[in-house]
């Protein structure tokens, strides 16, 4: 593997850097950070997790999933509360009564909540589950990058080796002409032999731009993801080497999208509760002290210690708010086993494609070596006046073709077991990368 792991977490924290820098520097939008002269594929996933703001965002919601389960947690600490009146008691009469007559001054209150029929248990529940649902998310959006920037670096060797082989066969073919041209000024060969072979060079020259286009993009669509260009890409076949075979099923139950949406209809059933417990009164102790300091007449500065009981005597969107919980519930579940189908069917593509790729390369492989034998025999063979340019011409074009197809094939088998590995949630530890983005405990458990 062309990095180490520190090495690869040297080169996260400094893209990371970098990027925080172009942040600065930029309005916001991330710019190329310096790249090595060699990249791996796993350098391109440890620098597509360091840059790539999507990991920032799914940051920013376990942060804020964290916070709501601190508010939630504290309708069991004291509240100190205070309210004060503006302005003094106005048209008091003979009588000694008239309006605002001894208006209470400012008020402090100290409140515990007692006991509240499940209304903090259900809301604690819901946030601590929703903060495991977006500690899950964070983990499950790694390992999306993680493939993302796998494939694309796949992507840019898949067209390196199809830009090769269009290569060679540009220089096959010229190389072809030469010897036709000879014959030509011999005079053995006729000047419209030569002409054909002009066309097939061409031909292929064409390919050879359409190939390095793609190149190109696919370097371009890598350098979006990884902050730059690398001087050279690694064969990744002895990092792929390593990955599992994919003979057995994924355990989907312990993915972090599966799980996250399990802790999302966890979240759901505690709010189930919570909406059935705000039918019931809240109860709570007060203390506080309030000073009547608009009243000219008396004084009645007072000291208060009461227990409070708090509710509504009839509101109707109770009966809303369980509908509404209930059927968040049935939606996340809905959704847990969607995810679930999605990725069994990922799974079973990925394997199918495994299988066939396998024979594809044995299938192809064949062909080029057929068509090689068989260019040797017939260029001698039109040599001697047996065979036509047009049939020879047509090897070399099967020869490209046979090595072009094994090529999408090798490459479409790299990408499947890619795509396999990370439905089995082992992508970057099988890259040498950490197993887990976030390094603290699921806060749900």
């Amino acid at each position: 593997m062309g990095f180490r792991l520190c090495e690869i977490a040297g080169l996260a924290i400094v893209a990371a850097l970098a990027a925080g820098h172009a942040l600065a520097q930029d309005g916001g939008r991330p710019a190329a950070a310096p790249l090595p002269g060699q990249l791996d594929m796993a350098g391109a996933v440890a620098l597509t997790l360091a840059r790539h703001p999507e990991i920032a965002k799914a940051n920013a919601a376990l942060a804020r999933g964290r916070a709501d389960l601190g508010a939630a947690k504290a309708a069991w600490t004291p509240q100190l509360s205070y309210q004060a009146n503006v302005g003094p008691h106005m048209l008091s009469g003979r009588n000694g009564s008239g309006l605002n007559e001894n208006m209470a001054g400012p008020s402090v209150y100290l409140q515990q909540q007692v006991w509240d029929f499940g209304r903090s248990k259900g809301e604690i529940g819901a946030a601590r589950a929703t903060t495991g649902q977006r500690w899950h998310e964070l983990e499950s959006v790694a390992d999306q990058l993680a493939e993302q920037g796998a494939l694309a670096f796949l992507e840019v060797k898949r067209f390196e080796a199809l830009s090769s082989e269009a290569g060679k066969q540009v220089a096959e073919l010229e190389q072809l002409r030469q010897k036709i041209g000879l014959r030509v000024n011999a005079g053995i060969s006729d000047k419209s032999d030569l002409m054909l072979a002009d066309v097939r060079v061409e031909s292929a020259r064409g390919d050879a731009i359409q190939a390095e286009t793609s190149l190109g993009i696919a370097k371009a669509a890598l350098a979006n993801l990884t902050g730059g260009p690398a001087q050279h890409y690694a064969d990744p076949a002895a990092q792929i080497s390593r990955f599992e075979a994919g003979d057995q099923e994924p355990d989907y139950a312990s993915l972090p999208a599966i799980v996250a949406a399990e802790k999302a209809e966890r979240a759901a059933a505690a709010k189930i509760g919570q909406a059935k417990a705000e039918r019931y009164p809240r109860l709570g102790l007060q203390l506080g002290y309030t000073r009547n300091n608009y009243s000219y007449n008396v004084r009645d500065n007072s000291f208060t210690a009461l227990v409070t009981v708090t509710g509504d005597l009839y509101r109707r969107s109770n009966h809303y708010l369980v509908t509404a919980a209930e059927e968040d519930r049935r939606a996340a579940q809905a959704t847990r086993e969607a995810a679930i189908l999605d990725m069994r069917g990922r799974a079973l593509t990925a394997r199918q494609e495994i299988r066939a790729g396998q024979a594809r390369i044995t299938a192809y492989s064949l062909q080029e070596r057929q068509a090689v034998t068989a260019s040797r025999i017939f260029f001698e063979e039109y040599k001697l006046g047996k065979r036509t340019l047009t049939e020879l011409l047509n090897t070399q074009l099967e020869i490209y073709r046979a090595a072009s197809a094994r090529i999408v094939a090798e490459h479409d088998i790299m990408e499947a077991r890619v795509k396999f590995e990370t439905l089995r949630g082992t992508l970057r530890p099988s890259l040498g990368l950490p197993a887990r983005f976030n390094e603290q405990e699921d806060p749900d458990g």
